[in-house]
C-alpha cells in the first residue's frame, strides 16, 4: 500500500487534513487545547528535522508532521464553526434592524420573495449605527413572478427583524440551520417588501466583480435570452452555463433527479473541459515555447477564475478548474501528472480556503465520481480495447461512454443517498443519451456566444441548433424520469458506506494486483454483510402517533386498531415526498386510509392509500377501524379493541365535547393563549382523558409554546408534540 501511495503525496495530506477538519466539527473541546496540540507538535517536528539533517525522515519526524497538520486544520475548523465575532449581527436578535452590507450570493427565486446572503458592515438599531460583521440570510417578501433588483456583488440597505435560521422540520429532514451554519451564516433578516431596501449599485472597490465577472455574466445571460425562444429549453440552457439551477421548473428539476442525471445540471469538468480546449486551440502557436507554455497557464487560469466566479463558484466548478491548472502545470514543468493527485491538491487548496466545504453535498458527490472515473474507468473500458473489426470500431466508443458513466454512479450513489435517501437505478442508461446531448448543446452554443456581438443573424443558426438539443435532453430526461422503476428509495447508515466503499477500494486493489481470489473474497463478503444486514437487524415498531411539518401545515400519522391513518397531506404536491420520508423514517409501509382534515381534497386524494375520506365525505368504516366526521373541526375515532380517539384542530372546538370520554385527544394548536390554556386546562380536568397530545404548529410563537410547557409540567395526561 505504501508503494501504492507513493505517486501521491497530495492524497496522504488530504486524507489528515480531512482527518483535522472533522475533529474541528465532531469533536467539542477549547480551542485552545488545539492551539496547544498545534504547538507541541510543531516544536516535536522542528526538533526531528533538526536530528534527521542531511538524512531521510525519521518515522517520528512524519508522525510529528501529521499531528501539526491534524491540529492546525481542526483549530482552523474549530475556531470557524464555533466562533461567532464578537460583533455578529445575532446580538440584534427579535429586533427591527436596518442593515447595511454587500451581497455575496446569487439572489435565489421562490414562491413568496426572494433570498440571498448579505456581508454585514453596519448595523442601524436603537437610534445608533454600529459596525457589525458576519453574513445574514435575507429573505425579501415580493409578489409571485417579480424578479429582486438586487446582483451579487451590489451594496445595499435592508430592513427587517432579525431572528435565528429555523432548525429542521421534522426528524431527518435537511437542517436548514446546520447548513447555512457550515456556511458561516448564523442569522437570517426577514424583509416585509421592496420598500425596505435600498440598492447603492455595485462595490466600487470590488474591480473583478465589477469590471469583469458581472459584465461577462450580463453578456451570456443575455445572448441566451436574446437568441434562445423563452420556456424550458431556455430555462435549461441558461441553468447549465450559468449554473442557475434555481430558474428551472420545477418539475423539470425533479425528472432529472428522478432520471440520475442532475449532475448535468452543475457546472463542472465538462464546461471547463470545453473552455479549456477552445483556449489551446486558439493559443496553439503560443505553446512552442517555454515562456508561451507559462503565458497559456497563466491565462487558462485566469479565464477559469472568472468563469467560476460567473457560475457562482460551485464547489463542482472550483474543483474542476484547480485540477486542470494542476495538469497543465505539470505538462508545463514537464512532469509526470497523475490525476488523483492533481485531484487531492485541488482538494487541499479548497479546504485551506474554507473547510467546511469537506460537509458540502456538492464538494462530497463531486469528488467522489471524480475519484471513481480515474479509478474504475480504465478496469471497466479494458474489455473494449480486445475488440475486432467493424463492431468493435463501432461499440467501443459506446462501452467507453458506459464505461465512465457507470463509474461515476458507482462512486457516487452512496453519497446521493445519503443526502437525498434515493438511488436511480435507471441513471446508469440514462446518462448515455443525456450526457451526449448536453454536450452537443454546449458546443452548439459556444459559436453562438461568439458570432452574436458581430453577427447576431449568423448567432441564430448555433442558438436554434443549441435549442434542439436542449428540447431532446429534456425529452430524454422526462422520458426515463417518468418510468416507474427509475428510482429506488434508500438511507443508507454511516457503516453501511463504510463498507460499500471498502469493498469497492478491496476489489480495486486486488484487481491491480491481478488477484482474482482476492476479488472474489472481497465482492463475497461484502454481498453478505449486504444481505444479512437488513435480516439480522431488529425490526422497528412504528410509533402510535407522528407528525409530520409540511410547509406551515401539520399532517398526523396514527395507528388505530393496527392500521395507519394519515390526517391532512399538506398544502403543496411536493409536501407528498415529505409524508413518505417520514413513513420509512418511521417504518410504515402503508397507508390504510388518508382523510381530510385542514388540507385541499386533491393533495389528499393523491395520497397512495388503500381507502381515502374527502372533506363531503363524513364517515369511514373498515374492519379495524371507523370514523366519523363531526363538522369541519373533529375527527372521532373507533377502533377495534374499543379504544376512542379525538382529533380537533383547535382547543375551542372542545367546548361541545364535554359529554365525550376519549382514551386520547389530539389538538392541534396554531395561536395559543392565555384563554386557550384555561380552556384546555378545563376540559382536561372535567373529562379525564388518559392522553391529550398537543401538536404545535410550526409557526407558534415563543409565549405560546412557553404557556404549553407550563400546562404539560401540571397535567402529567398532557404531551407536546413539537
Amino acid at each position: 500500500m505504501a508503494q501504492f501511495l507513493a505517486p501521491y503525496p497530495a492524497v496522504r495530506l488530504l486524507a489528515i487534513a480531512s482527518a483535522g477538519i472533522a475533529a474541528g466539527v465532531c469533536w467539542r473541546i477549547p480551542l485552545w487545547y488545539w492551539v496547544a496540540a498545534a504547538l507541541i507538535s510543531f516544536l516535536l517536528l522542528g526538533i526531528f528535522l533538526f536530528v534527521c539533517r542531511g538524512k531521510p525522515l525519521s518515522n517520528a519526524a512524519v508522525t510529528a508532521y501529521s499531528l501539526f497538520v491534524f491540529c492546525g486544520f481542526s483549530l482552523y475548523t474549530g475556531s470557524l464553526y464555533n466562533n461567532l465575532p464578537s460583533s455578529t449581527v445575532r446580538n440584534w436578535l427579535d429586533k427591527e434592524v436596518l442593515l447595511y452590507g454587500k451581497v455575496v450570493s446569487r439572489p435565489r427565486v421562490y414562491d413568496k420573495g426572494a433570498g440571498w446572503i448579505l456581508q454585514t458592515r453596519e448595523v442601524f438599531a436603537d437610534g445608533e449605527a454600529r459596525e457589525a460583521s458576519g453574513n445574514v440570510k435575507v429573505f425579501l417578501r415580493m409578489r409571485h413572478g417579480t424578479e429582486p433588483e438586487v446582483e451579487k456583488g451590489d451594496m445595499i440597505r435592508v430592513k427587517g427583524r432579525v431572528g435565528l435560521i429555523p432548525r429542521a422540520e421534522n426528524p431527518g429532514d435537511f437542517d436548514p440551520r446546520e447548513y447555512y451554519r457550515k456556511k458561516r451564516v448564523h442569522a437570517e433578516l426577514f424583509c416585509y417588501g421592496p420598500w425596505l431596501m435600498h440598492n447603492y449599485g455595485i462595490d466600487e472597490s470590488d474591480y473583478f466583480e465589477a469590471l469583469l465577472v458581472r459584465p461577462v455574466r450580463r453578456y451570456l445571460s443575455g445572448t441566451i435570452a436574446a437568441l434562445v425562444p423563452p420556456g424550458h429549453e431556455q430555462q435549461f440552457i441558461q441553468g447549465v452555463f450559468l449554473g442557475q439551477k434555481e430558474l428551472l421548473d420545477r418539475e423539470v428539476y425533479r425528472t432529472f433527479k428522478e432520471a440520475g442525471t442532475a449532475h448535468v445540471l452543475a457546472v463542472s469538468g465538462l464546461h471547463v473541459g470545453l473552455i479549456v480546449m477552445v483556449l489551446l486551440v486558439v493559443l496553439q502557436r503560443l505553446r512552442k515555447t517555454v515562456a508561451g507554455k507559462w503565458i497559456v497557464l497563466v491565462l487558462i487560469a485566469f479565464v477559469l477564475l472568472v468563469y467560476s466566479s460567473v457560475t457562482g463558484n460551485a464547489p463542482s466548478v472550483r474543483r474542476a478548474s484547480l485540477m486542470v491548472v494542476a495538469l497543465t502545470g505539470n505538462s508545463v514543468l514537464s512532469r509526470q501528472s497523475f490525476p488523483l493527485n492533481s485531484l487531492a491538491v485541488a482538494d487541499l487548496i479548497l479546504l485551506s480556503i474554507d473547510p467546511l466545504e469537506l460537509f458540502n453535498a456538492g464538494f462530497l458527490m463531486t469528488n467522489a465520481a471524480v475519484v471513481a472515473i480515474i479509478l474504475l474507468y480504465p478496469v471497466l473500458s479494458s474489455p473494449s480495447e480486445t475488440w475486432k473489426g467493424v463492431a468493435g470500431e463501432v461499440f467501443r466508443p459506446v462501452w467507453k461512454a458506459f464505461s465512465v458513466s457507470l463509474a461515476a454512479i458507482i462512486g457516487v450513489s452512496p453519497v446521493i443517498a445519503w443526502f437525498f435517501g434515493t438511488f436511480s437505478v435507471v441513471g446508469i442508461i440514462a446518462n448515455l443519451p443525456v450526457v451526449f446531448l448536453a454536450s452537443c448543446m454546449l458546443y452548439a452554443m459556444l459559436p453562438a456566444f461568439l458570432l452574436n456581438p458581430v453577427l447576431p443573424e449568423l448567432a441564430l443558426y448555433p442558438a436554434s441548433s443549441a435549442w434542439f438539443f436542449a428540447r431532446m435532453t429534456l425529452g430524454v430526461t422526462e422520458y426515463f424520469g417518468d418510468l416507474s422503476w427509475a428510482v429506488v428509495r434508500a438511507q443508507p447508515d454511516s457503516v453501511w458506506i463504510a463498507v460499500y466503499y471498502a469493498a469497492v477500494a478491496a476489489v480495486l486493489f486486488f484487481l491491480y494486483r491481478k488477484n482474482p481470489a482476492g476479488v472474489m473474497i472481497a465482492f463475497l463478503c461484502a454481498a453478505n454483510y449486504f444481505v444479512w444486514a437488513p435480516v439480522l437487524q431488529a425490526e422497528r415498531s412504528s410509533p402510535a402517533l407522528v407528525r409530520i411539518v409540511a410547509g406551515n401545515d401539520t399532517a398526523l400519522l396514527c395507528s388505530v386498531g393496527g392500521s395507519s391513518i394519515l390526517i391532512d397531506a399538506g398544502s403543496k404536491p411536493w409536501h407528498r415526498e415529505t409524508i413518505n420520508r417520514q413513513m420509512r423514517r418511521n417504518g410504515i409501509k402503508k397507508i390504510d386510509a388518508a382523510i381530510q382534515f385542514a388540507s385541499p381534497d386533491s393533495l389528499v386524494g393523491a395520497i397512495d392509500a388503500q381507502n381515502h375520506m374527502l372533506s363531503e365525505e363524513h364517515h369511514l368504516a373498515q374492519s379495524s377501524f371507523l370514523v366519523a366526521r363531526s363538522g369541519n373541526d373533529v375527527l372521532k375515532f373507533w377502533a377495534g379493541d374499543g379504544s376512542f380517539m379525538l382529533v380537533v384542530s383547535d382547543p375551542d372546538a372542545l367546548r361541545r365535547l364535554d359529554s365525550e370520554r376519549p382514551d386520547i385527544v389530539v389538538v392541534k394548536v396554531n395561536r395559543f393563549g392565555i384563554d386557550d390554556y384555561r380552556r384546555l386546562a378545563e376540559w382536561v380536568d372535567r373529562v379525564h382523558p388518559r392522553e391529550c397530545v398537543v401538536l404545535c404548529a410550526p409557526r407558534l410563537k415563543d409565549r405560546g409554546r412557553g404557556l404549553l410547557a407550563h400546562l404539560a409540567g401540571k397535567r402529567g395526561e398532557v404531551t407536546i408534540v413539537e
